[in-house]
């Protein structure tokens, strides 16, 4: 077994006020980015690797490329930003909902997303290994606008354009061992086709007997929905129940595969919430989302984001890191604009608060 991780540096990071609102798509003052958050994992014992070899490669999550509200031109900042770190990364993780959504927008419309994805991503120096996310799935929902006699229906149509052999495969990198999981499980509901997060028994199985072969090789894995995702206790939900569809519904069986063989990490997304969590010597990390809260700003804590990691011998650092965008909000976006004032609103309470209570009584 791999001894306890002995240390962890986290810094809590904290959002910006947001903007004050405009109409029509005019753009709104983009928020100051949090701080960085960064951690690392350290194993006391002796590294099996050379402890001056090391790499560093992207987590990118949640980018939903679309047309709309520029969020193509959102993910081009991003993809120009991370194109010109140094040293160059050595690759890229896509961790899930590549295109802004294919369960219920027309098929031509999740088409054209998919491939302003490609083409932004296409440009980067380096590769990039993608992931399926919910909304990578054609017509898999209740106001799906596709048949499923569709020939492209469910996950076949983002595949076949991203030339993605399967949806669940792995690869080594200088020691290291990824594995890509796909937890977009079907199952037939009242409405017909849909999905729960889940991995089905077949690739357990196969999973198991990846992390085996890659025996003692320090691991890394990337999921698109979350084995742990803490959002009902940063709310102080009473209501928010625990296995919702934010997390995988059999995480136990998965979690028990990743700890007996001694993975590092596990990448996730999904919640647009960046989270650090560490249980039974993994690391639990749920980057921020590229498209902060769907390019309509940072209305829940979350401002556009990814994660870049390095590795050192068998240790494993992250930094969270955020890049400026200023979102584009459009005329219908109005639950968007109300949650925007309500955050700006929360800020600046937070900032009176915090001069009162400095203030000497």
């Amino acid at each position: 077994m791999t001894p306890p991780l002995s240390r962890r540096t986290f810094l809590a990071g904290s959002t910006a006020a947001a903007a004050a609102l405009l109409t029509g798509c005019d753009p709104i003052t983009p928020p100051t980015p949090p701080p960085n958050t960064s951690g690392t994992t350290n194993p006391s014992k002796t590294n099996s690797l050379d402890a001056g070899a090391g790499f560093s490669f992207l987590h990118l999550t949640d980018m939903h490329v679309a047309r709309r509200r520029k969020g193509h031109l959102g993910y081009q900042t991003c993809i120009n930003e991370v194109s010109n770190l140094t040293p160059k990364p050595a690759f890229a993780l896509m961790g899930g909902d590549l295109a802004f959504d294919g369960l219920y927008n027309a098929k031509s419309e999740f088409i054209d997303q998919i491939r302003l994805y490609k083409d932004a991503s296409d440009q980067l120096p380096f590769p990039y290994h993608n992931c399926m996310g919910n909304h990578d799935i054609l017509g898999w929902d209740r106001n799906r606008k596709v048949q499923p006699s569709d020939p492209d229906y469910g996950k076949k149509c983002i595949m076949d354009r991203l030339e993605w052999e399967k949806p669940f495969y792995s690869f080594d990198h200088q020691g290291w061992h990824f594995t890509i999981l796909d937890c977009i499980h079907p199952i037939t509901a009242d409405h017909g086709q849909s999905w729960e997060p889940r991995i089905d028994d077949a690739q357990l199985q196969w999973l198991a007997h990846d992390l085996g072969r890659a025996a003692d090789k320090p691991k890394v894995v990337m999921t698109h929905i979350a084995l742990f995702c803490n959002i009902g206790q940063q709310n102080a939900d009473p209501n928010a129940k625990a296995m919702s569809g934010m997390v995988i519904q059999n995480n136990r069986d998965l979690r028990h595969i990743l700890e007996r063989h001694n993975v590092t990490a596990v990448l996730q997304g999904h919640s647009h919430r960046a989270e650090v969590y560490q249980f039974n010597n993994i690391w639990y990390i749920t980057s921020p989302a590229v498209s902060g809260a769907w390019w309509a700003g940072d209305f829940n804590g979350g401002a556009p984001g990814y994660t870049l990691l390095t590795t050192h011998g068998r240790d494993l650092h992250w930094d969270m890191r955020y890049f400026n965008w200023t979102p584009h909000l459009e005329p219908n976006d109005t639950l968007e604009k109300q949650r925007l004032k309500q955050r700006q609103d929360f800020l600046q309470q937070q900032a009176d608060l915090a001069a009162k209570e400095r203030t000497p009584t």
